[in-house]
């Protein structure tokens, strides 16, 4: 008996430009799409909705501008796993992710384990995150905090 495989579906050059917009302004209307994109608004928004289904869009969501809610300074934590700990690396990367301010969490290869991107409204707000939270935490051997000075490009 062989076993079904579930193919990835393709996607063609109007898919890739539907998420190419999608990408950069969501919040537009499918007749608004429509006409950018110079298709029929019937065939954007069945395009959409197959995208949605096979889960190429996961979801829509909206861009913040962080530093006008108050959380203008960015930081990337290296996190070093401490083997023996009675937690797994992804179990502390769970726990990590719980954290305010945390806004991604990676477990990497490398020197360092567990990569963070950290958000807060000053260096010490991050600063006592790292050093009251983080470093507390039960398989948390070290960190190493970088402070972003500018963002030349940045996802939400």
């Amino acid at each position: 008996m062989r076993k079904a495989v579930k193919r990835a579906e393709k996607l063609d050059e109007k898919d890739l430009l539907i998420l190419r917009e999608l990408e950069l302004d969501s919040s537009r209307s499918l007749r608004e799409l429509a006409e950018v994109l110079g298709m029929p608004r019937t065939t954007v928004q069945d395009r959409i909705n197959r995208l949605r289904r096979i889960g190429v869009i996961k979801g829509f969501t909206v861009k913040l501008d962080k530093a006008k809610l108050g959380k203008s300074t960015l930081a990337f934590v290296l996190v070093s796993f401490m083997p023996g700990s009675d937690i797994s690396q992804k179990a502390l990367a769970h726990e990590i992710a719980m954290l305010d301010n945390v806004e991604e969490v990676h477990l990497i290869t490398g020197e360092w384990d567990i990569l963070l991107k950290v958000r807060g409204s000053s260096i010490k707000e991050i600063g006592d995150l790292v050093i009251d939270k983080l470093r507390g935490m039960r398989g948390v051997a070290r960190t190493l905090t970088c402070v972003a000075v500018h963002s030349v490009k940045e996802d939400p």
